[in-house]
């Protein structure tokens, strides 16, 4: 691994910071600090020949060309349409996500959590301690919610599909409900972690969404509200320094287990 070139790409903050990581421990780094595959892109892979790439958590705007990259040369990605992947894959490229990573998901989760915390102070200006929020989703995400928001005296609700989710969160002392198709959400607040289009909400609706799954999104396909928000790399927005040495740290562990 000391003879790697390194190319970072995406513009969530953690990049930069996690290409400053790198450089701090001698390697050669160059990063590229942009989601979309472009010609500027094209020009610094061609300039620099990169035989380590970190693709963006949230997925680069666009596919790269494999044959730009020498047989062999190994990605770091987070989201990725297969499309993607399998070109690189046939073209012979290594490809890995980080998000396959437990630790890293972990610890993602608990800043997505704690960075969410921080986005509701500042939107609403409303305390958490005796607030009821629903929680749509009890994956590791709506786990760390779940223990940073009751920790700060918030009432939750959970509502989730699998029963296994459902007996965990009742176990752990809070209030569930089955997510069925014709499920009601009471008035206030909604925090979803599924990533998919479930839920139908009319534009007159006054529940307050905050969606923190990826793109697109939780709203079913022309479907609208002005109570309705996406937030996205939360981390890297809130805790770049953090997010990024948890980023930098999975990617070397997966570099050393690869060797």
């Amino acid at each position: 691994m000391s003879e790697a070139r390194w190319l970072l790409i995406g513009s969530d903050r953690r990049i930069e910071e996690c290409a400053r990581l790198f450089k701090e421990k001698g390697l050669d780094v160059t990063a590229h600090l942009n989601d979309e595959v472009s010609d500027k892109l094209t020009d610094k892979i061609c300039e620099t020949h990169p035989t380590h790439i970190v693709l963006p958590i949230q997925g680069a705007k666009g596919l790269l060309d494999s044959k730009l990259f020498p047989k062999g040369t190994v990605f770091f990605t987070g989201i990725i349409p297969e499309i993607q992947k399998a070109e690189l894959e046939s073209a012979g490229h290594f490809v890995a996500s980080y998000l396959d990573d437990e630790r890293f998901v972990w610890n993602n989760a608990r800043l997505t959590a704690e960075g969410f915390v921080k986005d509701f102070y500042l939107e609403t200006n409303t305390p958490i301690a005796s607030t009821h929020f629903q929680i749509a989703g009890f994956g590791r995400v709506g786990r760390m919610l779940a223990h940073v928001l009751s920790a700060a005296g918030a009432k939750l609700t959970i509502f989730a599909r699998s029963e296994a989710q459902l007996g965990e969160a009742e176990a752990l002392g809070f209030e569930v409900e089955n997510l069925s198709p014709d499920v009601e959400f009471k008035p206030g607040y909604l925090i979803n972690t599924i990533p998919a289009r479930w839920l139908t909400l009319v534009s007159e609706d006054p529940l307050r969404v905050f969606d923190l799954a990826s793109k697109p999104g939780c709203l079913k396909p022309g479907m609208s509200s002005a109570y309705y928000t996406l937030h996205l790399g939360l981390p890297g927005k809130h805790f770049p320094q953090r997010a990024a040495s948890y980023l930098a740290d999975t990617i070397l562990r997966m570099c050393r287990g690869k060797e």
